[in-house]
């Protein structure tokens, strides 16, 4: 089956700069139900030894965007499935801070399932700060299957 993807895919997409505010983590914290003084209290934070609030760990979704970047258009009648991340964190994510993220397709290959055939399309994500350090890599894995195969 394997899919056609776009050389430019794999060196990848640059989103940014992005720069947090204290306001992005706060509103991001409340709406997880997180009220972790680190995310939400600056004095608390400083304490800490951090020089502002820090975002929650899964606020790094939220800079990348609700979409599986670079994308990687699909067959006419092939399906898709979201299949499962992981992420690693170098360091926190830091109000008043400004981020780059740049996303690639990492790898792509085919695999044979309980139910057939399926290609599997790994995206990665970095998000650098100004230094260029690493600060969190997010992998995102995505099935791709013929429309005669179910998902």
């Amino acid at each position: 089956m394997m899919l056609e993807i776009d050389p430019k895919a794999k060196q990848g997409v640059q989103l940014g700069p992005v720069t947090v505010t204290a306001e992005d983590i706060q509103s991001f914290a409340e709406a997880m139900g997180d009220l972790n003084p680190l995310y939400t209290d600056v004095e608390a934070a400083r304490a800490a030894g951090y020089p502002d609030i820090i975002a929650p760990p899964m606020f790094c979704m939220r800079m990348r965007g609700g979409r599986l970047l670079p994308e990687v258009p699909l067959p006419s009648g092939f399906m898709s499935l979201h299949a499962g991340q992981e992420i690693e964190f170098h360091d926190e994510i830091i109000a008043g801070q400004t981020y780059t993220i740049t996303s690639r397709v990492a790898d792509v290959y085919e695999k044979t399932g309980r139910s057939g055939p399926m290609e599997i399309i790994v995206r990665e994500s970095t998000i650098t700060d100004t230094e260029e350090r690493t600060i969190v890599t997010i992998r995102e894995r995505q099935i791709v299957r013929s429309p005669e195969k179910k998902i």
